[in-house]
């Protein structure tokens, strides 16, 4: 299908597209087009049966100082119909580092052309609202990551007024926008019918506010308790992790995925490690990836617990929460056993991963896994029937199975819409391809239709486990390719060969070969992907991280606007947005 496609796009923009190749090493389509026919060219890629590109996975930005034409923006493009991704490439000078909008295509295009145009200072002609979004409005700093920002940032600090004066009268605030004959008419008749006056208000939803379960704001326009509009405010914990990859060796990187999505660690490692092996070409053992599936799937249960006690306990089911809680505490004990921690993992490793599952672990998880349906149903019966949860849940935050697409959504947010994608069996990726399990899929694309996505693909997570435990079988648990991977500690130990091959590793870092890649992974929010870009330097060259939260608060403003403000905090709780990674 792709070199069909490439062949449609060649003969039907012959001037636009200036370059196409599959890379059948890593089954990736690449496209590169000329910057002043990007719209046309992406138009068609939507529009077009043959080709049905319905949704927007990521948009990023590379700076290559040396070149003429100095910056890049890369599109990654899904076919859901088709089941096949594309890469769109275009270049910008320094002079005019401009480029149309697309988000008349793809709504979801919005937040993701803010952050090229914060991070990287390109803009795009057409956006409806062109600005800073991980970074302060007033940062005038420049660009972080451009290639000549040092590292270390140049300084700047906000400046707040944060102590009112105390030696000054208060400056009284006037609402230019109300005419003082409406006013007087307010004051004579406080009952006046709301026909007769018209009052805005802004209500500010956090930073600090329990329910956002992370530092963020929204700002909220209200007619009486109805939303007109919601505006997110990002940022407050945006860290600079990919200018910070930058710096450094691709085996240090691993614990700083830790602290994205802190809740669900593992499947950050994991998505990460899996990017870098396809840029290496690494082949996996079997029976690590079979641990690695294990775990991946012990992390999607706990991070569906802690959604659902949240989530419950911010509707006012306090029961809910401590019952999850019971069942996470036991599958976090397995992970200090595991891999010592409980929380920041770091235990997945390219190649393989740390520590091999030992009998006792195994026998705990089978343990674990008599129970847990059993646990999962007595969650459903206290909130299944519940007239409060239903009354919160059913027909709140409704989207569309074709809203949701285009808006870039992914995981239990998109499936809950009746959208049946799901990366592990799309690009099935460890052992999902060898086990027996189903993508469980929503109708109404509710709040309660997300909450059952969840709660049933717990069951399907312990159906996941139970028959990679019964499959499992013996061998190493990280390939054997010296050149990326160091020495077993043992070795080092007691063999000078392996000590200064070990010493190399974790000192200089290895060198893969020039290239770039994208590699999707199912984490418990959605589709977390990493595209990194290498030039053959012990260094990522560009690594830019496509997080789930972050997109879904794209799409906050659409399935807030209308309802009440009580509804923002369940708004919230769908998404299971962590705000680590959503500002990474």
């Amino acid at each position: 299908m792709m070199q069909t496609l490439i062949e449609t796009l060649l003969n039907k923009f012959p001037e636009a597209v200036l370059s196409a190749d599959i890379d059948t090493a890593h089954a990736e389509t690449t496209v590169e087009v000329a910057a002043p026919r990007i719209l046309e060219v992406m138009r068609f890629l939507h529009d077009a049966p043959e080709a049905c590109f319905d949704h927007i996975t990521d948009i990023c930005s590379a700076d290559y100082p040396s070149d003429q034409q100095r910056f890049e923006v890369i599109y990654q493009l899904l076919s859901i119909p088709h089941g096949k991704r594309i890469r769109l490439k275009t270049r910008l000078t320094e002079e005019n580092p401009s480029l149309d909008s697309i988000t008349s295509i793809w709504r979801g295009a919005d937040f993701l052309e803010r952050e090229v145009y914060d991070m990287m200072g390109i803009r795009f002609a057409g956006h409806p609202d062109l600005r800073r979004i991980l970074l302060p409005e007033d940062y005038t700093e420049g660009y972080p990551l451009r290639k000549d920002f040092p590292a270390e940032g140049r300084g700047w600090r906000s400046q707040f007024d944060f102590i009112p004066r105390l030696d000054e009268p208060p400056v009284e605030q006037v609402d230019s926008e109300v005419s003082e004959a409406e006013r007087k008419v307010f004051l004579s008749n406080p009952n006046a019918s709301p026909s007769n006056r018209r009052e805005e208000l802004l209500l500010n939803m956090g930073p600090q506010h329990p329910s956002t379960h992370g530092v963020v704001r929204v700002v909220l326009e209200l007619d009486g308790e109805r939303i007109v509009k919601a505006t997110p405010d990002l940022g407050y914990l945006h860290r600079g992790v990919e200018k910070l990859a930058e710096g450094l060796a691709y085996m240090q990187i691993i614990p700083h995925t830790d602290r994205l999505d802190y809740v669900c660690a593992m499947a950050n490692n994991y998505a990460y490690v899996r990017a870098v092996e396809k840029l290496l070409g690494i082949t996996v053992p079997e029976r690590a990836e079979y641990i690695r599936t294990i775990v991946a799937e012990m992390q999607r249960i706990l991070g569906h617990l802690f959604w659902l006690g949240a989530q419950a306990l911010d509707i006012g089911a306090m029961t809910v929460f401590f019952w999850t809680f019971r069942e996470r505490e036991t599958l976090l004990d397995m992970f200090e056993q595991l891999c010592g921690a409980r929380l920041t993992l770091n235990y997945y490793r390219i190649g393989g991963v740390d520590s091999d599952f030992t009998p006792e672990l195994v026998t705990r998880l089978r343990t674990f896994l008599e129970t847990f349906p059993q646990k999962v149903n007595e969650y459903d019966s206290l909130l299944a029937s519940n007239r409060i949860w239903l009354a919160r849940t059913k027909h709140i935050a409704v989207i569309s199975g074709k809203d949701a697409i285009n808006f870039g959504m992914t995981g239990p947010s998109l499936r809950g819409s009746g959208v049946a994608y799901d990366v592990r069996k799309l690009e099935p990726y460890g052992v999902y391809h060898k086990v027996d399990w189903e993508v469980p899929v929503g109708k109404n694309g509710d709040t309660y239709d997300r909450y059952w996505i969840r709660v049933e693909e717990m069951r399907q997570s312990a159906r996941i486990i139970a028959q990679c435990l019964d499959q499992m079988p013996p061998g190493p648990i990280i390939a054997d390719m010296p050149q990326y991977i160091p020495p077993p500690k043992q070795l080092v130990m007691r063999d000078m060969e392996s000590l200064i091959h070990h010493f190399i590793i974790f000192t200089q870092g290895f060198k893969p070969p020039k290239g770039e890649t994208y590699c999707p992974t199912e984490a418990p929010k959605g589709e977390l992907g990493f595209f990194i870009i290498s030039d053959g330097s012990p260094r990522p060259y560009r690594l830019k991280i496509r997080s789930p939260s972050f997109i879904h608060m794209g799409a906050f403003d659409h399935m807030a606007r209308g309802y009440l403000i009580s509804d923002i905090i369940t708004i919230f709780g769908t998404y299971d947005v962590v705000m680590g990674e959503c500002d990474r």
